[in-house]
């Protein structure tokens, strides 16, 4: 049975190199010299020898070029060596605490489930930036999505409810409400007990996106507390059909993705069912 997989955060959206440098903008030598060493390596396919070898003599011609130790650690991040990863997007930061608290906070929250330091980072680019910290490397995320998970992953409800209702009122830019906010914002007030809210909040992830299996599984998980059995079963059932058959679910080839379900968890509401029966 073909499955159609929702892979929300990809192996090139994660942290792979963002493209050619413009190096005719720097004016000193060593800005130049790893600018084009930096340019060089990215034409090598990521993690390779050449491409980390050109990386570090970028970082030896200049030690706060940015965009070489962001890239360099990458592929260490990947692998599951977060204590070299670290080192390097560490330097990365101090280089350019703006252009890079995001990454390191994002993958802090995502690989790491370090929610604690992830939202430190955050919190600092949020105010560096005037309440506007921009995206996740993938762009499925306002940033202002994953500071409310991490202070909801650390019991702060009220304030996770306020980064989401911020996040969700003033979008960025010209961009619309994000694919997943309303599902997130609606389990976190699941989560509160607030089922009458989490209940308009799925209605509303559901118009974003009908296909998404999550968004169907949660509504029936809502309408279960709400004693809305009939309603619950067929949100299940939808749940399922998506999830097996014309839809996308959550999947990530690294980690576990927030709210993620599993066919067993829909099956596993379902059995409830077969059993009444």
């Amino acid at each position: 049975m073909k499955q159609l997989l929702l892979s929300l955060i990809l192996i090139s959206g994660i942290c792979n190199a963002y493209g050619q440098t413009n190096c005719l903008v720097f004016k000193d030598k060593a800005h130049i010299s790893a600018c084009g060493l930096y340019n060089e390596a990215i034409n090598h396919p990521q993690g390779s020898k050449e491409s980390q070898e050109l990386f570090i003599r970028s970082i030896n011609a200049c030690p706060t070029y940015a965009p070489s130790l962001r890239e360099i650690s990458v592929p260490y991040l990947k692998r599951g060596d977060f204590y070299t990863w670290k080192i390097f997007i560490d330097r990365a930061v101090a280089a350019d605490p703006e252009g890079y608290l995001g990454i390191r906070g994002w993958c802090l929250f995502e690989f790491l489930r370090d929610y604690q330091s992830a939202a430190a980072d955050l919190e600092k680019l949020y105010k560096l930036t005037n309440g506007k910290p921009g995206f996740t490397g993938n762009g499925d995320y306002d940033l202002r999505i994953v500071m409310a998970l991490c202070a909801r992953e650390m019991g702060n409800y009220k304030k996770s409810i306020a980064y989401f209702d911020d996040c969700i009122s003033k979008p960025l830019g010209s961009s619309k409400v994000g694919l997943f906010d309303y599902l997130h914002r609606g389990v976190t007030k699941m989560m509160m007990k607030d089922y009458n809210g989490a209940l308009a909040d799925m209605q509303s992830e559901i118009g974003v996106y009908p296909k998404l299996a999550e968004a169907w599984y949660y509504l029936g998980i809502i309408q279960k507390h709400l004693h809305k059995t009939t309603e619950a079963q067929s949100s299940f059932t939808k749940a399922k059909e998506l999830y097996t058959k014309t839809g996308y679910y959550m999947n990530d080839p690294y980690c576990e993705m927030p709210d993620q379900i599993y066919l067993s968890d829909i099956d596993h509401q379902l059995a409830a069912y077969r059993h009444k029966q």
